[in-house]
């Protein structure tokens, strides 16, 4: 599955905020305890076990008792964080998700010109890919399976996501024109061009080192835009 978000990325240049963009809803996973240090650290067993098995199997093919096997926990007290497995297979979307626009706030809010953190966010998009490729393939294969709202969900945190990149791309074409100036396209091209790193990685030079292959990949699209690093 291809992410293409299926609803507008907001509007930045008529929002009040300065940008910011409009905060997506969230899917609740439910619980049957109440100790959110408890909840955060099983449902990261569940999630690095999920993402190995979905990986080997499929999603189809996995049983809960097949995560519980990986995680070490039983049957009974995943059920105690998650209700389903289609609640784990949300869990590792959003971890990925969450990652992607991590790497981006973080050049959004630092200190500096605003084409270097372009620079830095695209950078940070790079690594996230090459350090979780095998989430990034789960993702791509499997979100499919969610439910609808599932989807919604991580399809909105997606645009977001791309729309935050957006909002970069303005603030550094204010400091130096960028080529060419469709900047929700731009933005698309360049949150998805890392992406081959994960599903193009049987393709790829295997002589390059992770931080080689980083460097040429973000002087290609700094490049692209008119500048380099």
């Amino acid at each position: 599955m291809t992410f293409v978000p299926e609803m507008p990325l907001p509007d930045h240049r008529a929002k009040k905020n300065k940008g910011r963009s409009a905060t997506p809803a969230r899917r609740r996973v439910k619980t049957a305890t109440k100790n959110a240090g408890l909840i955060r650290d099983r449902r990261e067993q569940l999630i690095r076990a999920a993402i190995k098995v979905f990986g080997a199997k499929g999603f189809h093919q996995t049983t809960v008792r097949d995560i519980g096997r990986a995680a070490r926990l039983t049957q009974g007290t995943i059920y105690n964080y998650v209700r389903s497995k289609e609640d784990i297979l949300f869990l590792v979307c959003d971890r990925v998700v969450t990652e992607y626009q991590d790497s981006v706030r973080r050049a959004l809010v630092a200190n500096g010109d605003a084409t270097e953190r372009l620079g830095a966010a695209l950078r940070g998009i790079v690594k996230v890919m090459i350090e979780r490729q095998s989430t990034i393939l789960l993702l791509y294969h499997e979100s499919h399976n969610l439910d609808r709202r599932s989807l919604r969900v991580i399809l909105a945190r997606v645009a977001e996501f791309i729309a935050d990149f957006e909002r970069l791309l303005m603030e550094a074409d204010q400091v130096r024109r960028i080529l060419p100036r469709d900047f929700r396209l731009i933005a698309n091209v360049v949150t998805f061009l890392p992406t081959m790193v994960a599903l193009r990685r049987w393709a790829l030079p295997q002589t390059l080192s992770h931080e080689a292959l980083t460097n040429e990949l973000v002087d290609f699209m700094l490049r692209g835009l008119g500048r380099s690093t």
